[in-house]
């Protein structure tokens, strides 16, 4: 509300009535807003940050607006989503965007085996008390395999983008803590990787909390095939990171 409201006054526009809605909204909410702008016929949707509904509150309000046939007019606006993509240096035609990386370990194990599986590039919203680990479970993952860019800041100021793989932007941001602040977008295009590794990972986390690393290995290297050796520096470099 408090940014909205700077803009508002900036360009001298004084609305009758504006209403919060956020991610504690709920159906009573939507239902005044709707019956606000039935009697006043026109309104709109502005972001504290960024592009309206992009990671942002505002779907459940929009579709009920459709279903009572409430003309939607959407306008461009700044989103880092589009912005890091064009300046990322990766590839534009075909991507995806996730929000912000998952927090419990198990989910960003998932995001990682898919990231295999997906020719594109992949957004990315993280926080600057996570970008690091972030990264660093990134490298873990996909070492050299990931192209990367992190964008700082985007439309901003203070904008910046850092390229390279996880590990190299990682260890120039611990170098450079005073860039670990404001907001930041990671865009990640992994190259593919044999499907024998694939399996291999899905077999470690199946049976990563049953059998030693050696074992795990000894049985990961009969079924793919994949030297016992190679496989066990794998495994062990994920150990290290859990």
């Amino acid at each position: 509300m408090k940014k909205a409201k700077i803009i508002l006054k900036h360009y001298d526009i004084k609305p009758k009535n504006i209403l919060v809605y956020n991610d504690k909204s709920t159906e009573k909410d939507r239902k005044k807003i709707i019956s606000l702008l039935k009697k006043i016929s026109t309104g709109g949707i502005m972001s504290e940050a960024g592009m309206p509904l992009i990671s942002d509150p505002g779907f459940k309000l929009i579709t009920d607006l459709i279903s009572l046939q409430i003309k939607i007019i959407p306008l461009p606006g700044a989103t880092s989503v589009i912005s890091s993509l064009v300046a990322s240096g990766l590839p534009t035609n075909h991507f995806q965007f996730i929000g912000f990386f998952p927090k419990v370990k198990k989910d960003a194990e998932f995001l990682c085996s898919s990231l295999l599986k997906f020719n594109g590039t992949t957004i990315i919203f993280e926080s600057p008390k996570r970008i690091i680990n972030t990264l660093n479970f990134l490298g873990q993952k996909f070492g050299d395999l990931a192209e990367v860019c992190v964008a700082k800041e985007i439309t901003k100021i203070h904008e910046r983008f850092f390229r390279g793989t996880p590990k190299k932007i990682e260890k120039f941001l611990l170098e450079n803590k005073n860039l670990v602040k404001g907001e930041f977008v990671i865009l990640i295009k992994v190259t593919d990787i044999d499907e024998s590794f694939i399996l291999a990972d899905r077999i470690y986390n199946q049976l990563s909390s049953k059998l030693s690393l050696k074992d795990i290995s000894k049985v990961v290297s009969e079924i793919t095939g994949i030297n016992k050796n190679k496989i066990y520096k794998r495994f062990l470099s994920f150990s290290k990171n859990s």
